[in-house]
Order: C-alpha cells, then sequence, then structure tokens
C-alpha cells in the first residue's frame, strides 16, 4: 500500500515519441500536433495517508512491547501501550472550538484583513503572538516595527496569522505531566520553537513557501508531545506518578513521534504533504519519495542541535555529513551561503 502511495506522487513522465525511419518517404506538410497536456501529480489521499501513519504507529507499539524485559513489565510501560488502543483519533487531542474557527477563518481566502484583526484582537495571546511575529528578524526589511494589528495582519497575511494561531494552540494544549517529565516537555517545546524559524529563513533553497516551512519546524516534534499528553493522561487516571524507566521513555519517543505527529498534523487538517514531512523528517530510513519538506526539517533540526553544542561558536556546522546522512537533493552551495548568515545571530534565537 505504502509503495503504492509513493508511485502516485512520483512526478509523471511522458513517453518519447517513436522515432522515424531514417528512409522513410516524408509525410504531406501538415501542422504539428499539439503536445499532450502534462499529466498532474496526484494529491495523496487523506485516508490512505492516514491509515499508513496508524499501521506504523501500531507495528512501533507492538514491536516495544515485545521488547519488553520482566523489570520493565512491572513498571507502567505496559500500561502507557494500553492507553493507544482507543484508537488515535482519541488519542491527539482536539483544539478547542474557538481555535477550530480561527484556524478556519486563516485558511478562507475570502477573509478580509478587518475580519483577521477582529479574530486576534479578542485574545491577547493572539495579539502578542501576532506582532512579535510580525516584527520577526525575517519581516525586518518590510518596512519598520509594526505596532498595529491591522499593519501586522497586512505585513503577514493569512498565512503568517495560520501560524500563529497554530503557536499558540499547540502551547495551550501542551501537556502537563508533572514529575521529570515536565523538563522534557519544556525542552522539546523549545526546541520545536527554535527549530521554526531557522527552517524558514532555510527555506527557498528548496522551493517550500517560507511560512509553510515555519510551520513544518515547529511541529516537527509535535508527536513527543502527543506521548508526552498521554503520560499525563495516564497520571490523572493512576492518581501517582507514572513510574516509567528512562530508557523505555527514550525508545517510546524515538519510535512513535514521528508517525504520531503526522496524525497530528492530518486531524488538525494540515494536509497529507505536511503529514508525510512530519511523519520522515529523520529520514532514517531514506523516503521513497522526494520530500524537499522532509528535507528541509531534517536539516533544519540539526542545525538547530547543532547550535546548542560548545563547537558550535568555533566550528561551522557538518553540511557535509548531513547532506550524506540524510541524502539531501537540496544545492548544498545555496544552503551553504544561507546557514553563514545564520550562524551571526544569536544562537536560540526565538520569536
Amino acid at each position: 500500500m505504502l509503495r503504492d502511495f509513493f508511485r502516485r506522487l512520483a512526478p509523471q513522465t511522458q513517453a518519447s515519441p517513436t522515432p522515424r525511419a531514417a528512409h522513410a518517404p516524408s509525410a504531406p506538410s501538415a501542422p504539428p500536433p499539439k503536445p499532450p497536456a502534462p499529466v498532474p501529480v496526484p494529491e495523496p489521499e487523506l485516508g490512505e495517508v492516514s491509515a499508513w501513519l496508524t499501521l506504523e504507529v501500531n507495528q512501533r507499539i507492538a514491536a516495544v512491547r515485545e521488547t519488553l524485559s520482566r523489570e520493565d513489565r512491572g513498571s507502567d510501560a505496559p500500561a502507557f501501550l494500553d492507553t493507544f488502543a482507543a484508537g488515535f483519533d482519541a488519542v491527539v487531542r482536539q483544539p478547542p472550538l474557538a481555535a477550530q474557527r480561527a484556524l478556519s477563518m486563516t485558511r478562507d481566502a475570502r477573509a478580509s484583513a478587518a475580519q483577521l484583526v477582529a479574530l486576534v484582537e479578542t485574545d491577547p495571546g493572539l495579539s502578542q503572538g501576532l506582532l512579535r511575529y510580525a516584527n520577526s528578524a525575517f519581516y525586518a526589511g518590510a518596512g519598520g516595527r509594526v505596532v498595529s494589528l491591522m499593519n501586522a495582519v497586512n505585513r503577514v497575511g493569512t498565512s503568517g496569522i495560520h501560524n500563529v494561531v497554530l503557536r499558540t494552540m499547540v502551547d495551550g494544549l501542551l501537556c502537563r505531566p508533572g514529575g521529570h517529565f515536565q523538563s522534557w516537555v519544556d525542552m522539546t517545546w523549545e526546541h520545536m520553537v527554535r527549530t521554526a524559524p531557522i527552517a524558514r529563513d532555510l527555506a527557498k533553497p528548496f522551493r517550500v513557501n517560507p511560512d509553510e516551512a515555519y510551520l513544518l519546524g515547529l511541529l516537527h516534534d509535535v508527536g513527543k508531545l502527543v506521548v508526552f499528553d498521554r503520560l499525563g493522561e495516564l497520571r490523572r487516571q493512576l492518581r501517582r506518578d507514572v513510574r516509567l524507566p528512562p530508557a523505555i521513555t527514550s525508545v517510546l519517543l524515538r519510535l512513535l513521534h514521528e508517525s504520531l505527529g503526522g496524525l497530528a498534523a492530518l486531524q488538525w487538517g494540515l494536509g497529507a504533504q505536511v503529514a508525510h514531512a512530519i511523519a520522515t523528517h529523520h529520514r532514517a530510513p531514506v523516503p521513497e519519495m522526494l520530500d524537499s519538506r522532509c528535507e528541509l526539517i531534517y536539516l533544519a533540526e540539526h542545525l538547530d542541535l547543532w547550535r546548542m553544542q560548545p563547537e558550535a561558536a568555533t566550528e561551522p556546522p557538518p553540511l557535509a555529513d548531513w547532506w550524506r546522512d540524510g541524502a539531501l537533493n537540496a544545492p548544498r552551495d545555496e544552503v551553504e551561503r544561507l546557514v553563514a548568515s545564520l550562524a551571526e545571530e544569536p544562537a536560540g534565537a526565538a520569536e
């Protein structure tokens, strides 16, 4: 099923015309035939992508269950894995109705600037987020600092407002699992927020829309938040801290977060292409289809994590290694110039 899905996404090529024999008589003069219209690449079906991701998560949960030691089975690991049995529609939390309406409006090409301002000004968090987004370094050349919501709306457009709503929504959905897991949640969210502007700054060589690149960077590890949300729910059910060995927690995050993140993207209406990029952003194995969004997330995440290391202050990032390990296809020389300009910005600067 998955191979057929990738094959449908692959660019369609037209067969070359059969060459005429060298000594064939010349045909009567006639107007050249019109070339056939290019065959469009079909959009992936949401149901097909959802089925693939659901199968992936179920197989990985089964793999984790089989590797549990006797000691692990005495922890809360089996009970945690059982929380996924209710189906993934129940696992991924839906945003509040107000956030759903806001997202719907930002996807409406007919929405006026006045309507968008009215949407944002009802929520102080959205208002602050929009002004921060409009005054970020990416928009610095758009004409000075903006202080009014109308000017901010006109500057970033509906796609920018969509990102602000999503960031505020995910921030509000952040689980509070308590105990030592809370520090993991905080580190994950900080990494996602840092990666978003990096992805946007690197979008051009990957031929990705900058605002979509920001969204991809912001949500690439959202599957980890889904895992922590399940841990928080289990803690509420047990009425105590969840006992889960750190090694098992690491395995769960590593194996489940990409597919769960893709399912979250589907359920939040972000589309199959965004879901696929999130679900394969570690590129291990390298996806069968060319996916510039996935490549962009891979690079942005590696660059953020590298910038947090001490050697980043004195050494250039190992782009050659990343290109080889991730099998990237974007023009490396163009990316290198962008990365060099990013090196002048303070590490960890977030919007």
